[in-house]
């Protein structure tokens, strides 16, 4: 069926994923920027621990950079460019997970904890690989994108100061990035879609199933 609504209308949902691109960005700047200092910069960590962790750091931001371009290149239209830069981003998401696990598993820490990167690292990579294979399908691809870097962005949620978000609650910072792009459904078509539906119960769910564990090891 030809789409008859106005220009801005269509243009509405390239701008409103361009904008929580450029948020989640800005998030994850602030977070990271608190703990880079001791925790890279200033580390005293083996050589081989330090180059892995600042590649991890490189893949890592480098998503949160590709998401901005890539909403920017959708929103002012220019598709073939954000096609051919979407095999990059394929190849840089198995680099955040496989360094990411790397960082989850380097060093002993409690198996709760161990958990919670786990569940970030799959959560994300799953994400991702579903958004691969629905890229034909517009609406399924950018919201199970908008999720799976919503999920990456908890680590940067976990190193806000407790005033602005407690140490037990940086699931918070995450859902409600996501629950954004579902208020942003409810407004504009007046429903939630299938990916939220299905996607938002199960990470609710995986996340209480870490975090209960976890709880007395979180600051």
């Amino acid at each position: 069926m030809l789409d008859v609504r106005p220009p801005r209308a269509l243009a509405a949902p390239r701008t409103f994923y361009l904008a929580i691109s450029l948020l989640m960005l800005v998030l994850v700047t602030y977070g990271f920027s608190r703990t880079i200092g001791p925790g890279l910069l200033h580390s005293q960590r083996p050589p081989h621990d330090m180059l892995l962790l600042s590649l991890h750091g490189a893949v890592f931001y480098g998503w949160m950079l590709f998401m901005v371009v890539q909403s920017a290149l959708v929103r002012w239209r220019n598709l073939r460019v954000h096609r051919l830069l979407g095999w990059f981003g394929a190849g840089d998401a198995v680099l955040v997970v496989g360094t990411g696990l790397w960082a989850t598993f380097h060093k002993s820490v409690p198996l709760p904890l161990e958990r919670i990167g786990l569940l970030s690292m799959v959560a994300f990579g799953i994400s991702v690989a579903l958004a691969l294979l629905w890229r034909k399908r517009p609406a399924f691809h950018r919201r199970l994108l908008l999720i799976g870097t919503a999920i990456l962005s908890n680590a940067a949620f976990a190193r806000f100061p407790g005033t602005y978000l407690p140490g037990h609650f940086f699931y918070a910072g995450t859902d409600l990035l996501i629950i954004t792009g579902i208020a942003h459904d409810v407004l504009k078509d007046r429903s939630v879609h299938i990916v939220y539906r299905y996607a938002m119960p199960l990470l609710l769910v995986a996340e209480t199933a870490v975090l209960i564990p976890a709880w007395r090891y979180l600051g």
